[in-house]
């Protein structure tokens, strides 16, 4: 295909909405995570550590 073909079909792909997809290919992937993601992250680790605190009490430190 010539320059001014390819130039043609990338404009046509733009207005119909399909974006440019040699762009979107190179862009990387977003992987942070969101802020429900961050609060079942710490919600888990309270209970994985409220859970350690009881086990120590009852197996430790809990009176005979």
């Amino acid at each position: 295909m010539s320059s001014r073909k390819e130039n043609e079909q990338r404009t046509l792909d733009i207005v119909a909405g399909r974006g440019d997809t040699q762009s979107a290919a190179a862009k990387p992937a977003k992987s942070s995570l969101g802020g429900l993601e961050l609060a079942g992250i710490a919600l888990w680790l309270l209970v994985l550590v409220g859970g350690a605190l009881v086990a120590v009490y009852y197996f430790v430190l809990a009176p005979q």
